[in-house]
């Protein structure tokens, strides 16, 4: 007997719970669309909160989502006017908009196959509870891999793996010039948030990854010897091409991670959805 799924329809699917589909997700909603999140992990943001990437160029967001999140952050003393932000608040605060605004998000959620059946996409998912399937008419992939093409992930052209760093003296000590070209230091929102940055082999994994950056700071030279590492980013930092890339009718990749900063790939995002998505959708159902 054939395995029976169960099957579930919405408008819009957002893959990956990152800066951008969340604010692209939240557009959707606006427009009175029926929108679903599935994103394969049980964090929000996860491009740069758990790697650790403050980002750079923070100018003044162009969407009214944009500006009140900037505002939220502000007005908790979690960002400056140029930036950057305190990565580990993110978190709560996009959780907050999830919860706020009644988004569905399904965490801890895989895609397993994605197929064009008339004028619309089915997506086989796994979660806890097993396989089932979802239709949905417009896909936006916001992940860095590329999930929506399950067995051919993307490959970055080059990654990092990030640390943060301490030092007795952090709040008053000078950083030492860095040690090679493998290397950056970057501050976060506050002075004692020092982030290293450590280039890795785009073929590597994880287990190798981390092997290579301690092996790397326990042959440091003696200028950075007062300083340790407190904490290894749970994600890597990707070099991306920036979006959008349409893959087929109806499927678009995005990668959230393309974008500046948090503030920057939430707003565009949203921004996205408006002038693009949400204007294609409009006209279908015309």
């Amino acid at each position: 007997m054939p395995l029976q799924l169960n099957r579930t329809e919405c408008s819009i699917l957002i893959v990956g719970a990152t800066f951008a589909g969340l604010g692209a997700a939240l557009a959707a909603l606006e427009e009175n669309r029926d929108v679903v999140v599935v994103e394969r992990t049980a964090l929000v943001g996860r491009e740069f909160i758990e790697a650790f990437r403050p980002g750079s160029e923070w100018t003044p967001p162009v969407t009214k989502l944009g500006q009140l999140f900037r505002e939220a952050l502000m007005q908790r003393g979690l960002m400056e006017e140029a930036g950057p932000a305190h990565l580990p608040a993110l978190h709560p605060l996009l959780c907050s908009l999830v919860k706020e605004n009644g988004l569905k998000v399904r965490f801890l959620t895989e895609i397993v196959d994605v197929t064009r059946r008339g004028d619309q996409y089915e997506v086989t998912l796994h979660d806890a509870s097993g396989c089932g399937t979802l239709a949905a008419d417009t896909i936006v992939d916001t992940t860095s891999q590329r999930l929506t093409s399950p067995g051919q992930p993307a490959v970055p052209g080059r990654k990092w793996i990030r640390a943060y760093l301490y030092n007795t003296d952090i709040r008053d000590a000078v950083l030492p010039e860095q040690i090679d070209e493998m290397m950056t230091v970057c501050r976060g929102r506050y002075r004692s948030e020092v982030i290293l940055r450590v280039e890795a082999a785009p073929e590597d994994g994880w287990t190798e990854v981390r092997r290579r950056l301690f092996a790397y700071w326990q042959a440091r030279p003696e200028r950075w010897k007062p300083w340790t590492i407190a904490a290894v980013a749970g994600e890597f930092e990707s070099d991306v091409p920036p979006g959008p890339h349409v893959q087929n009718d109806g499927l678009i990749w995005l990668p959230s991670e393309a974008y500046a900063n948090p503030l920057n790939a939430l707003d565009q995002g949203y921004d996205y959805y408006k002038k693009a998505v949400g204007q294609r959708d409009a006209a279908t159902i015309e």
